[in-house]
């Protein structure tokens, strides 16, 4: 097989593999398909105008072809950043923009040898960026995107060893340059070991959004119920001696059903995805927070006591009641009640502290709502509230000796 047949082939398979990336983006709409699917496009139109040289106008066969592409090359390193959810950067131009500055030097646009090395080089640098993205990231598909990777090094040393061996032997066209032909053989290979390896990626990633799916509220991007029990165990087994506590903080929304009667569904949606924003930016790198049905939200942590249970819980509560939620023309208020219910790690049941949590969430209902309470096993206390300093809640002195018992009480729970 000569040269230029070879090249025939490789944008042949470009060209279809870009077709299939295009069709598979109308089926899912993620943005790399459809720069993935350039990609090859641009390479395959780019390559086979190079194996037309002679029988098309040399600028054409050349400058244009080869810069199309080393900028097909720009799109797959596009695609790559879009496929791990990272913002473009210019860098994806400079495999192209290192060709078309090159082509500015008479040595090197006059001179066969050195049009391939040239273009060699900037296909390594392509490669290169490529090889470095795959590598940096390590998250989900690590092997395969290692496996990736070192096909693309293989590629990268391939086009290393064309450019030198062209400037060496001073090729001055295909057919001259040498050992040329052979040189397809490990390209082609790891041209098809990479589309594997990159179709494996996507069916790791599906996999995972599967996953994530399962456990994630749809709505609010939230844990879901089972999100939240299966983060639950994974809590309990970590190690940190410094918050030897698990608190389980229930929230729900007050008078929910009537937002939804006086603004509608959407407006009721659109409150429970502000407070769904307001818990989980509240607990972030802290703990978890999720969505259990309806307008029910939780919140699962360690903490080192009852007070920094409740001040988390105070926070979101105040955080949600001091914020208008805009939606459409509605401008809502909303408040929030919680219950919170603690256990030592060891001891830590989760269907006790939902119990327990709810009992707390009760307490807050029925002592008027937009309040925090706190179960302590026999009862439930409420929390005494920056913003409601003042009112009457109930005789004082009762509601103080039930504070200081609350305190005590789950002051002896942390130190068991």
């Amino acid at each position: 097989m000569d040269i230029l047949t070879g090249l025939m082939i490789w944008a042949a398979e470009a060209l279809t593999l870009a077709a299939l990336l295009w069709s598979r983006w109308l089926y899912q709409r993620d943005d790399f398909y459809l720069s993935w699917g350039g990609g090859f496009a641009l390479h395959g139109a780019g390559v086979a105008l190079v194996a037309l040289r002679g029988d098309i106008p040399d600028f054409v066969s050349i400058e244009i072809a080869n810069t199309m592409a080393l900028a097909g090359m720009g799109l797959w390193i596009t695609g790559l950043l879009q496929f791990d959810n990272k913002p473009v950067q210019g860098y994806i131009a400079i495999p192209a923009l290192i060709w078309v500055a090159g082509m500015f030097l008479n040595p090197v646009r006059e001179d066969f040898s050195n049009r391939v090395a040239l273009y060699n080089g900037a296909a390594m640098v392509g490669y290169a960026i490529m090889v470095g993205l795959l590598l940096r990231h390590n998250g989900a598909s690590r092997t395969t995107r290692r496996l990736m990777a070192g096909f693309i090094g293989i590629q990268l040393i391939s086009s290393g060893v064309v450019a030198a061996m062209s400037v060496v032997a001073d090729a001055q066209s295909f057919e001259t340059s040498p050992n040329a032909a052979w040189l397809f053989f490990p390209a082609a290979f790891c041209f098809i070991a990479g589309i594997m390896s990159g179709g494996k990626m996507l069916t790791e990633r599906s996999e995972e959004k599967l996953k994530a799916l399962a456990v994630t509220d749809p709505l609010t991007g939230a844990l879901n119920r089972r999100g939240l029990i299966d983060e639950f165990h994974g809590l309990r087994s970590v190690d940190n001696a410094e918050k030897p506590l698990i608190a389980l903080l229930h929230f729900d929304l007050d008078s929910f059903k009537q937002i939804n009667d006086r603004c509608g569904h959407q407006a009721g949606d659109a409150v429970l995805v502000a407070f769904s924003k307001i818990g989980s930016t509240s607990l972030r790198g802290r703990g978890l927070f999720g969505r259990m049905g309806g307008e029910e939200f939780a919140s699962i942590l360690r903490v080192a006591d009852m007070v920094e249970a409740a001040s988390i819980a105070e926070a979101i509560r105040l955080t949600l009641k001091h914020q208008t939620i805009i939606a459409g023309e509605h401008r809502i208020k909303v408040t929030v009640s919680a219950g919170i219910a603690l256990a030592t790690v060891d001891g830590a049941d989760l269907d006790l502290l939902l119990s327990a949590a709810d009992r707390a969430l009760y307490t807050a209902k029925e002592s008027g709502r937009d309040r925090t309470a706190i179960d302590t096993g026999a009862e439930a206390s409420i929390v005494p509230a920056a913003d409601r300093q003042g009112e009457e809640e109930g005789p004082s002195d009762l509601r103080a000796n039930h504070q200081v018992a609350a305190l005590k009480r789950l002051a002896a729970l942390g130190k068991r």
